[in-house]
């Protein structure tokens, strides 16, 4: 189960930026900050930020490699790989 988003007004920052940067560093989590009643910014560790960076890269690669497979489903031994493309540079005349 996702914990409840930490929710705070924007003004937390002029008045208590120290226990905002503590929430964020305690919690790992996105604190959603608060203007007239509406999200406006999100603050986060930096650390949190970097792993969820990097887990967005990893989804990524791993969904170019999910599309790659399907439109190439066959792997090649390195010799192989030689092989054709001696056969296609041939047809191309290089």
């Amino acid at each position: 189960m996702l914990p409840l988003p930490a929710i705070r007004p924007i003004s937390d920052l002029r008045t208590d930026l120290n226990g905002v940067c503590e929430d964020a560093c305690e919690t790992q989590q996105p604190i959603f900050m608060t203007k007239n009643g509406k999200a406006t910014l999100v603050v986060m560790d930096c650390e949190a930020y970097e792993r969820q960076r990097q887990h967005d890269r990893y989804v990524m690669k791993m969904r170019e490699a999910e599309i790659e497979a399907q439109y190439h489903p066959e792997s090649l031994a390195l010799g192989e790989v030689g092989e054709r493309m001696e056969r296609i540079f041939a047809t191309w005349g290089v």
